[in-house]
């Protein structure tokens, strides 16, 4: 009758070493052990343990700010222009052209214009986050930009009008 009392102490070690190996954080496709006959589950209750999070804890918060939408890009460019043109300038919105950048800021929004008879574009390189907008360049023309300009300040070359 030796088996139940070598059966009992496999189990008492299977516990101390689960034990000990509890502070690893189990990977995604390992299950939750299930009581065996005889012990009681604390499950039901569990208590907060100090030690590495576990990967069902909810995700920390992002390190980067809130994403810019299409619409917030556009209407930013629009309020940093408005005033290099004249007063009955007409933006088109929906005809607007948003390209992301390979330098800081990040954003380049090119928005039409009517103005006098003209078909002009504000021009706008945007960074930073919705509630604290980055403008580092806003400019209103009665000309759209050619494409290579377009290339040229998405790689963030010659921006100062060189």
């Amino acid at each position: 009758m030796t088996s139940a009392p070598k059966a009992s102490t496999i189990a008492v070690v299977l516990l101390l070493l689960g034990g000990a190996l509890s502070g690893c954080a189990p990977e995604a496709s390992e299950t939750k052990p299930t009581p065996m006959a005889g012990e009681t589950s604390t499950a039901a209750s569990p208590s907060p343990t100090p030690g590495p999070v576990s990967p069902t804890a909810s995700p920390e918060q992002p390190e980067t700010p809130p994403a810019f939408t299409e619409s917030e890009l556009v209407q930013i460019c629009i309020d940093a222009t408005t005033s290099a043109y004249d007063p009955g300038v007409v933006f088109d919105a929906q005809g607007a052209r948003i390209e992301k950048r390979t330098v800081p800021p990040e954003w380049l929004v090119l928005v039409p214009a009517q103005t006098n008879g003209y078909d002009g574009e504000s021009v706008c390189t945007i960074g930073g986050s919705p509630a604290d907008p980055d403008i580092e360049m806003a400019s209103g023309s009665i000309q759209p930009l050619p494409e290579e300009q377009i290339q040229r300040l998405i790689r963030g070359e010659n921006e100062g009008g060189e």
